[in-house]
């Protein structure tokens, strides 16, 4: 098949042949009818003056038909022409829209740098005089996170005028609102963010005063494209926030456990050595004076002795590296408690059970260290032989108990200067939000129990 003419000459130029056969046929038709009906009438001196006014006319028809098809053939590749321009224009804007996207997404740090940009393409791409962004959080709660263009006062009027104070989810696809009642816009786009199309992360609002309707339904599938962009560099930025938050987390409990263990062992075994290394000191006295004593003072020194060696294992235990990352950590706190206990030779029951499976690294942290804690307290203080260990879920925060059989203590009383375990505990929950119960009678063991929310996070801003 040939390929269509280029212009309209190179046309004229293929069909000068057909179309002068066509008009010279029509001519030869019109003379050989007038020759045999007109021929009487033309000998006359009005039919002289008519024939060539006919031949004329006809002659001037021909031309002005063929003419005004190749005007109109120019005028329709004219037309395509600006047409094809015009959406190649419109496909090196996209492109290159979207390369700015993903250069300022691959270059932001931050989700604020991300919203930062992301704020300022309402503006670009529906020529919007106002515009909001709006995330929702880890609780399915929306927030207001950028706004331009609009004060506080003056969105929460429009909002209500395009009842979208009750929105908390945005529709599927780009829609554009019309104000219910009177305000200084006219038209109201949104833009969803939704992951993967189907979890819905937030949304864009863009004020238009005037209505671009037409303009926004033309420009639909590069509205999506954007909108896409921005959801997966919201989400990764969320995601890398978290990794952040989780690291720091670590860190701070790593400093915190090193300044536990260094206070514990200051308050415990370099003290007890010091006061044993007084001891010392005296018996160079007692050699000659009082040998006798120095036999009682030699036993209650290997008992000293042998509480420091066992305080010393407790220690270089908890600085062993936590397992999760190989195990799990219900693995890896089942085989820290399950060593701690043959360490000590208890009796240990566990029971995990109830435990969830998407606890946040943070929490699994403080858990492990909870566990750590009431198990150290349980083999300093309680003389016990049977532990038992369990986690699962209440009221939607995780639960740690942890019970022995030993000696117990009335929890009323002020704890001894030994007991600084607990309060540790009880510190530490606070900071979690989370709070810990001890339940103990002498005589009768003790149990302690922590809760901590599962979902905790800042508040947002509305």
């Amino acid at each position: 098949m040939k390929s269509p003419p280029s212009n309209t000459i190179e046309l004229l130029i293929r069909l000068r042949w057909p179309l002068a056969a066509v008009v010279g046929l029509l001519f030869a038709l019109t003379r050989m009818v007038e020759g045999i009906f007109f021929d009487a009438a033309m000998e006359t001196p009005t039919g002289r003056t008519i024939d060539p006014i006919v031949w004329g006319i006809l002659a001037f028809g021909a031309i002005w038909v063929v003419f005004s098809w190749a005007i109109r053939q120019e005028q329709i590749r004219r037309s395509n022409e600006a047409r094809m321009l015009e959406a190649l224009r419109e496909s090196n804007e996209r492109l290159e829209l979207l390369y700015e996207i993903n250069q300022r997404v691959a270059s932001s740090a931050t989700l604020d740098e991300v919203l930062d940009y992301a704020i300022t393409l309402p503006a670009r791409l529906v020529h919007a005089a106002a515009a909001t962004i709006v995330l929702i959080d880890e609780r399915g709660q929306p927030y207001t996170a950028r706004v331009t263009g609009i004060d506080a006062a003056s969105l929460e009027r429009t909002r209500t005028a395009f009842h979208q104070l009750s929105m908390s989810i945005p529709p599927s696809q780009p829609v554009i609102l019309q104000p219910q009642q009177p305000c200084a816009w006219t038209a109201c786009l949104i833009l969803p963010l939704v992951e993967r199309a189907v979890q819905p992360i937030g949304w864009i609002e863009a004020f238009l005063k005037e209505d671009k309707a037409a303009a926004t339904e033309s420009r639909q599938p590069l509205l999506a494209t954007v909108a896409a962009e921005l959801t997966e560099a919201i989400i990764n930025c969320r995601r890398r926030d978290r990794v952040i938050a989780s690291i720091a987390a670590v860190e701070r409990a790593i400093s915190a456990e090193r300044t536990r263990i260094a206070r514990d062992l200051h308050d415990g075994v370099a003290q007890s050595l010091a006061f044993m290394r007084m001891r010392i000191d005296l018996w160079e006295d007692w050699l000659q004076q009082e040998p006798e004593r120095l036999r009682a003072e030699f036993a209650d020194f290997k008992r000293n002795l042998r509480r420091q060696i066992e305080e010393l294992r407790r220690a270089i235990f908890a600085l062993r590296p936590i397992e999760i990352g190989q195990l799990g950590f219900a693995g890896a706190l089942r085989r820290f408690v399950q060593e701690f206990a043959e360490q000590h030779d208890w009796n240990v029951a566990i029971d995990f059970a109830e435990l969830p499976p998407d606890i946040p690294p943070v929490l699994e942290l403080a858990a492990f260290r909870f566990v750590q804690e009431a198990l150290n307290n349980v083999a300093k203080h309680a003389q016990a032989r049977r532990v038992w260990v369990k986690l699962g879920v209440r009221d939607q925060g995780l639960i740690i108990h942890v019970r022995d059989d030993g000696i117990g203590f009335n929890p009323g009383e002020e704890l001894p200067a030994g007991h600084l375990g607990l309060r540790q505990m009880r510190e530490r929950a606070a900071a979690l939000d989370g709070h810990v119960t001890i339940i103990s009678r002498p005589g009768d063991g003790t149990e302690v129990r922590v809760w901590l929310p599962l979902l905790y996070s800042s508040t947002p801003v509305a």
